[in-house]
């Protein structure tokens, strides 16, 4: 920690330094006395160690899966002002989401022996194509509100689009959308009418098409301002098995929004002023467009062209009492007046121009500012560089800008109550924040199933740290579309300090010229996130009152019994997962709450009972729920395009990914269109007037449960994938609504307390409806069902004792480790069982010695290729890793395979 200061201290005073000398005779001139100057940089430094913040970056082993596959990931969770790994929380949640906003699944994860925040998420193999949304924080990032969770795309894809092609046609015209579908079967090119075709808005019923003239399928819907979510869910069955696709909805043509940025904060008369602007779509993302902007004589002044994510700026020469507007147009000719901002006389504002080695900070003042004093204060992260009065003799600063760490750092000018009068963000890449490592492989080439070695080694590494890893991923380069959206510096620099969502922040990395141009636009238009500093200049701390730092497994509740005080009684846990059973006793406390401080994995379920002091039952107990963020700001908002057809450059990851999945765990169940069997019954059960084989599970028979050895039906709906068995509902993977139960074909909506009144032995068959669209009646507020048929009728009854509570917290996910084939002897080698793996190697904890060094290796797969080697991680100083590699991989083994098509 010392040396963290030494070195805060140090930039400190050389920024200082650094700046322009101030006149002799400014001592004669209006000037904030030095306690206020200090005042000032002491509530920043209250406001970071009142409430430090979080940060995560969630690094995948890919971008894009097979509906089926696993993913794999590493989360990196930080400090946001040092970047230096975090360990103020023990878990962090993750979160996997449609586009309908409808939550897949939910994991929690724990760090390993080294600090590293390792899991997965397993897709479900109907899981509908296209782009889900994973989301990451800490119960203690809940404090910063949802908006500053991390959020990442990854693709979805299925197989069957191998074979049959869907392309949509959308067309937009104000608020109503038409749609025209064709299909082709992509074996033969043939068009084709599948059996059914239906598609889903997010908040209606699934709609039925029918082909009209030949085989086209047409439909048009309105998109009001009600609806949010702007996707649509395509579904088809074509010979017995079913495709779903998510398509985002585009917006009429003329639906775009420009707003003008004054750099500063202002236009300031009799200055020229640089002016940044940002076009965007209702969904927040940018859209490209062009203009000129006029005087109130329509007389031309400037023109601008936007970067490709609709930001940019220009230059404009403010006359006095002059009005300005703006002819925007966009690529499709579209064309919006805008009126730029007025002109304010009184204004005083800081511009800043950066050279090649240094941050000039200009003080522009209109015709009628006052003249009272003024200071530049800087800070990066909240961390105060700078704060000195500005000197009314000097009109320019200067900085050299190696000293300003990577990232963003805010230039405030103050006026002496400490108000904001304008305010200026940069960004900046210190190659000291950047960890230098040498990567080298063993040898240049490789052939297929050989060992590869890559020896790394961290140069200049502080030995004194204790947390030095990173993540590793190697994928098949030619047929993993690497990702160009997110990575560690883009998060931890760049999106997680502005409000508002940054559309793809590694498109600001990519090393051309145009970068620091698009930077600085993007900084014109969007704010820093993370403190409010108007307050904190106030001196109002903000601390985190809502959400502590998360340390353990909280199972708490309350018991209370009529006329008898509860203080002290006996509260004892019982802890249950498969065989394994735990326990922890406790006391309640005067008001008869209590609180046990445990740590459980997934799955386990929880009984809790609570006595009175004298050891009578008589009472009544209630756990806590557990409460998790709301959906606002769950997802990634995506564009919608004008038309859309099958993206070819997926084809060949499809095509090699799903070669690998059969080899693995066979072909794909698909969902059969129904048939009659003649043949002796093996097996006889009732079946519901709700089952169809296109909506519904495979049913689940006596047999099957009386083979899976579960002991009460909560433990078959746990073990029964699509559902998920929460505290106080279940649910589906598809939505966080509880699921309607249907015993016996009565239906019930609200059945959780029930689940336990019924035997599973009395079952003779259960299946699951993912979508109660079909149901018979109108359930609101459920989403899916469990459908259950029982041997001999159900009986409501409640048998639960009063102080007795059940619950199925959500623990932490057990750790996994990544299948990576040994081919080490000759036998290994000669094997003729195929290799088709894309995510060829994965691993999230690579630790380096005391001296900088690590060691990965792997064996390469069948296919000849090119290997990309991807990692990941922040040193114990917070200096972030960052580095790729490719490799060359030459066939060696002769291996014939023909496709599997699903």
């Amino acid at each position: 920690m010392k040396k963290v200061l030494f070195i805060l201290l140090f930039a400190w005073g050389a920024i200082a330094l650094s700046a322009q000398e101030v006149p002799s005779d400014a001592a004669q001139e209006p000037r904030m006395a030095t306690r206020e100057l200090g005042w000032v940089a002491q509530q920043f430094s209250e406001q970071l160690n009142s409430f430090p913040h979080e940060k995560i970056y969630v690094q995948t082993d890919k971008s894009a899966y097979l509906s089926g596959e696993r993913v794999w990931l590493r989360a990196h969770l930080v400090d946001a002002t040092t970047n230096r790994p975090a360990f103020y929380s023990r878990y962090i949640y993750l979160e996997l989401f449609n586009p309908f906003n409808e939550l897949i699944e939910r994991v929690k994860i724990r760090p390993d022996s080294i600090g590293a925040y390792a899991g997965y998420i397993d897709l479900k193999d109907d899981l509908a194509e296209g782009g889900y949304t994973l989301r990451a924080y800490t119960r203690y990032m809940r404090n910063q509100g949802n908006e500053s969770f991390f959020k990442k795309t990854i693709r979805v894809l299925d197989p069957y689009s191998l074979q049959v092609e869907p392309i949509a046609h959308f067309t937009a015209n104000g608020n109503k959308v038409d749609v025209t579908f064709q299909f082709v079967d992509r074996i033969d090119g043939d068009t084709i009418a599948p059996d059914m075709v239906t598609f889903k808005l997010s908040d209606e019923t699934t709609r039925t098409i029918r082909p009209k003239g030949g085989n086209r399928f047409n439909s048009s819907f309105t998109m009001n301002k009600r609806r949010s979510n702007r996707n649509m869910l395509l579904s088809i069955v074509h010979k017995g098995r079913k495709y779903e696709r998510y398509y985002p909805l585009p917006y009429a043509a003329d639906d775009f929004e420009v707003s003008f940025h004054p750099e500063g904060g202002y236009l300031v008369p009799t200055q020229t002023c640089r002016v940044g602007f940002k076009a965007i779509n209702p969904a927040g993302l940018g859209e490209e467009v062009s203009g000129s902007v006029y005087n109130a004589n329509d007389e031309k002044v400037a023109e601008f062209t936007s970067h490709p994510l609709g930001m940019g700026s220009f230059y404009l020469f403010v006359k006095p009492d002059e009005t300005y507007y703006a002819i925007c147009e966009t690529k499709n000719g579209v064309t919006k007046r805008v009126e730029l901002p007025l002109a304010e006389p009184q204004a005083r504002t800081i511009r800043i121009r950066k050279t090649s080695n240094a941050l000039v900070i200009t003080l522009l003042k209109g015709v009628a500012a006052p003249s009272t004093p003024v200071s530049l204060l800087i800070h990066h992260k909240g961390i105060v560089m700078y704060h000195e009065p500005w000197s009314p003799k000097t009109d320019n600063y200067s900085f050299p800008a190696n000293i300003f760490p990577s990232g963003i750092t805010s230039f405030l000018l103050l006026d002496e109550n400490r108000e904001i009068l304008s305010e200026r963000l940069v960004f900046n890449i210190n190659e000291a924040d950047f960890a230098q490592m040498d990567a080298t492989f063993s040898n240049p080439t490789y052939k297929s199933r050989e060992r590869v070695t890559l020896k790394l080694k961290l140069e200049e590494m502080d030995t004194v740290t204790f947390v030095n890893n990173l993540a590793v991923s190697v994928i098949d380069k030619n047929k993993v579309i690497t990702d160009t959206v997110d990575n560690l510096a883009s998060t931890l620099l760049l999106s997680s300090e502005l409000q508002g969502h940054v559309e793809s922040p590694t498109t600001y990395f990519t090393g051309d010229k145009s970068d620091q141009q698009a930077l600085d636009a993007l900084l014109l238009t969007q704010g820093w996130r993370r403190y409010d500093i108007p307050n904190v200049l106030k001196g109002i701390i903000a601390t985190p009152d809502a959400f502590q730092p998360e340390q353990f497994q909280e199972v708490s509740g309350k018991t209370e019994a009529l006329l008898i005080s509860m203080k002290d009684g006996e509260v004892s846990l019982m802890a249950s997962l498969d065989t394994l059973l735990s326990g922890e006793t406790t006391v309640a406390d005067e008001k008869g709450r209590f609180l046990f401080k445990v740590e459980y994995p997934e799955g386990t379920e929880i009984t809790v009972q609570s006595l009175s002091k004298r050891g009578g039952r008589h009472n009544l107990i209630s756990l806590d729920l557990e409460t998790f963020p709301d959906l606002s700001y769950a997802t990634v908002p995506q564009h919608g395009r004008l038309s859309t057809a099958y993206d070819s450059n997926w084809e060949a990851y499809v095509l090699q990914a799903n070669e690998d999945y059969a080899l693995r765990y066979g072909i794909r169940t698909i969902a059969l269109e129904e048939f009659t069997v003649t043949a002796q019954s093996k097996e006889s059960y009732t079946e519901s007037k709700f089952y169809s084989p296109i909506t519904s599970s495979g049913l689940i028979t006596a047999d099957e449960i009386e083979k899976r050895k579960v002991s009460s039906l909560r433990s078959l709906l746990i073990s029964t994938p699509g559902l998920i068995v929460k505290s106080d509902r279940v649910t589906t993977t598809r939505s966080d609504m509880p699921v309607l139960f249907v015993i016996d074909d009565i239906t019930y909506e609200d059945f959780f307390d029930q689940i336990d009144a019924i035997e599973v032995t009395s079952i003779d068959n259960m299946f699951i409806m993912k979508d109660n669209t079909f149901m018979m009646g109108y359930y609101p507020n459920t989403s899916g069902a469990v459908v259950i048929t029982t041997k001999g009728g159900f009986v409501q009854k409640n048998t639960r004792s009063m102080n007795i509570d059940r619950i199925i917290p959500l623990g932490y996910q057990q750790a996994a480790e990544f299948y990576s084939p040994k081919y080490e002897t000759s036998e290994e080698k000669e094997s003729v069982e195929a290799d088709y793996r894309t995510t060829i190697y994965w691993k999230p904890n690579v630790n380096f010695s005391p001296e900088g060094e690590a060691v990965i290796e792997f064996y390469s797969a069948d296919r000849s290729s090119t290997y990309q080697v991807i990692g990941e991680g922040v040193t114990g100083m917070g200096q972030i890793i960052h580095f790729t590699r490719d490799i060359d991989i030459e066939q060696d083994i002769e291996s014939e395979s023909e496709a599997i098509i699903p």
